[in-house]
């Protein structure tokens, strides 16, 4: 059997049997859920040009560059086939009037202990949303439309940590695809890599306030630290990166205070050490390299970090 053909041929029937289609990502969308959302929408309205096809949801800052969501009437949602994708839990999707939809798919590729009574495509080995989405559409019409290719592949750049996560050749061979399919890497890249004032001056913040324990390094910022800088919580919420690999520690993780009072905190490992595991008995979820969770107080940071530091070794 080819890849997920069961699951394919029933998502997909439902699409093509739909008129009105509107496509759902997660709160604090990531390049992944964005390019998920879009990539997908781009490619039906290339596939079936007679379809009504809609994207809702938010943009993070650093995608700025990339278009803004379709408003949606409340009717229209109410009429039309909702497709959830990079999350498989109602909690966490954006834009709560998927469940007003007359019908639901779900295309994801996260580990979820919560039952989803909805067809679902779930790839939990896939790097992103976008390469189940990318390979669906290799699968089921031999093809990825260029006008989506850019979008998918932004996808697979961000959730892979620009393949650092994950090179497989697999996952190499799909970037090609997309690529000779039309993505313009140059504008994902050049996008992706600008830098502003404020962001440098948030990394010499975190650079002049991380701290080691054990495998772990980790910093911490509070509400009151990142909007002096003009940063957001999702901005400042989502820095993790600038301390991976700091002084060869194999596990990196980073606090955010909100304003709801939570405390956002983001795990990323050398893929070597499973941060999932921790972020699950956090409440939390994601992948074995890169997951996240919330706590309830910054108290509960060197419980996190004490997880971490018993965090089991990959095999």
């Amino acid at each position: 059997m080819s890849y997920f053909e069961q699951e394919i041929n029933t998502l997909f029937s439902k699409i093509e049997e739909a008129e009105s289609i509107v496509i759902f990502g997660h709160v604090n969308p990531d390049g992944d859920c964005v390019g998920s959302v879009l990539g997908l929408k781009y490619a039906l309205k290339a596939i079936f040009p007679q379809k009504k096809i809609y994207g809702v949801g938010s943009r993070p800052s650093f995608l700025s560059f990339i278009e803004e969501s379709d408003v949606v009437s409340d009717e229209i949602i109410h009429d039309s086939l909702g497709v959830m994708v990079d999350l498989s839990s109602f909690d966490r999707v954006e834009d709560k009037r998927i469940t007003t939809c007359k019908d639901i798919i779900c295309i994801d590729h996260h580990e979820c202990s919560e039952e989803f009574s909805y067809p679902i495509l779930r790839d939990t080995v896939a790097p992103s949303a976008t390469y189940v989405i990318s390979k669906c559409l290799l699968e089921r019409y031999g093809k990825i439309p260029q006008e989506a290719s850019t979008y998918l592949f932004l996808g697979l750049v961000t959730d892979s940590g620009r393949f650092q996560f994950d090179s497989k050749s697999e996952t190499l061979a799909l970037a090609s695809t997309l690529v000779a399919s039309g993505a313009d890497y140059h504008f994902v890249y050049d996008h992706l890599y600008i830098q502003s004032s404020k962001d440098l001056r948030f990394r010499s913040f975190v650079y002049s306030n991380f701290q080691f324990d054990g495998k772990v390094c980790y910093f911490v910022v509070k509400r009151e630290d990142y909007l002096k800088l003009g940063l957001t919580e999702q901005e400042a919420g989502c820095k993790v990166n600038l301390i991976s690999l700091l002084d060869n520690h194999p596990i990196w993780a980073s606090f955010c205070e909100l304003e709801s009072g939570l405390i956002r905190v983001e795990l990323r490992s050398n893929g070597r050490y499973n941060v999932q595991e921790v972020a699950v008995k956090f409440g939390g979820g994601g992948h074995i390299p890169a997951s996240g969770c919330r706590i309830s107080s910054f108290d509960q940071v060197k419980d996190v970090i004490a997880a971490l530091n018993q965090a089991n070794e990959v095999k």
